[in-house]
């Protein structure tokens, strides 16, 4: 059985998806948009990404025909069975139109199709798939009230070569250990003064929190000076910095972002497999995956410094904790059984095998 898999390899979760595939004795090839483009003309398309469509459809309009292009001629020497895309992957109705005839079409969803601007034909695509997995139980209610079928609320752990535990040397020790560390984005909009908020509440801690963008120097260090010593610029993440940090921290926050409702942050996988503990904003679909654990969520910020300093004085509890975590979602959420689950599924009404 062969896949084609449309996802741009800046995804953290690519190699996840690929391991499940892979897993699953599926011959994959995965395909990033980008590469049919220089890296000048994609850093152009992604930078005047905001103007309107009226302007930027100028040269829009031919780099979405080149992608659409380029995927046929892929799809018709590769001659997949299935055709998975995350989020959307710049793909057109036309060409998925054609593709459906003799493969099966599944989609994975890492945003709502109703915050993803980038491709107005994200929510009508949903309606032609024969597989869509959501990991998120609002947005999978919410399309099914809409008409959308095939959809399954289920969620990827990560990939475990790429988050795993280590014993990192005396150097990362020094200059990356904390008891409380983070990664994310300084927004300049409500995001991120929702980020900064939540981040305040471990300001009485040893935090190390490493944000990209500038939200925080240029709009809301006045709202939160107790975060001054501890917001570290950092502008070129990757996985293997990331999987250092969490291995470096005792605990690491987690925080919802607004388009996750009921869902859950892949950043709590990528702590687990890194083998600290994900201190998590709560959220029902985190709690249905971990009953009968105990596992201490945040359900106000109020509580956050108090869950903190308890998790921090109970190293053996934490440790614990945060084991019996990992392979409840592994046992749940590996990457081999929600691909299992799609096959299962695909097998069904298989187009082509």
């Amino acid at each position: 059985m062969k896949c084609l898999f449309l996802s741009a390899r800046r995804y953290s979760l690519n190699a996840s998806f690929v391991q499940g595939l892979i897993a699953n004795g599926i011959e994959t090839r995965t395909v990033d948009y980008e590469d049919f483009f220089s890296d000048s003309t994609n850093s152009f398309i992604r930078r005047f990404e905001p103007l309107p469509n009226r302007i930027k459809g100028v040269w829009k309009d031919p780099y979405i025909n080149k992608i659409n292009r380029n995927y046929l001629k892929i799809f018709d020497s590769f001659k997949p069975d299935i055709v998975l895309v995350y989020n959307n992957q710049n793909i057109q109705p036309w060409l998925l139109d054609k593709l459906r005839k003799s493969s099966s079409i599944a989609f994975i969803l890492g945003d709502h199709p109703l915050y993803t601007p980038t491709n107005i034909y994200s929510l009508r695509m949903l309606f032609h798939a024969d597989y869509i997995i959501s990991p998120d139980s609002f947005w999978t209610r919410q399309l099914e009230v809409m008409g959308v079928s095939n959809i399954v609320n289920d969620t990827f752990t990560s990939d475990t070569g790429t988050y795993y535990r280590f014993d990192p040397g005396p150097e990362d020790i020094l200059r990356y250990g904390s008891e409380v560390g983070y990664i994310g984005t300084a927004h300049k909009n409500s995001w991120g003064y929702k980020r900064f908020l939540f981040l305040s509440r471990f300001s009485s801690f040893d935090l190390k929190a490493y944000m990209s963008g500038d939200g925080y120097s240029r709009r809301w260090k006045e709202n939160f000076p107790e975060l001054k010593d501890s917001i570290i610029a950092h502008h070129s993440f990757d996985s293997g910095f990331n999987n250092k940090i969490y291995n470096c921290s005792k605990i690491c926050p987690v925080d919802l972002v607004p388009s996750l409702f009921n869902g859950v942050h892949i950043r709590t996988w990528d702590i687990l497999g890194a083998g600290s503990f994900p201190l998590c904003e709560y959220s029902s679909d985190l709690e249905e995956i971990f009953r009968g654990l105990d596992v201490p969520l945040i359900r106000k910020y109020s509580e956050a410094a108090d869950i903190a300093g308890y998790l921090l004085r109970n190293e053996a509890e934490r440790s614990e904790m945060s084991a019996a975590m990992l392979a409840r979602a592994l046992e749940l959420h590996s990457p081999e059984k929600v691909i299992a689950r799609m096959l299962v599924h695909l097998g069904r009404n298989m187009k082509h095998v």
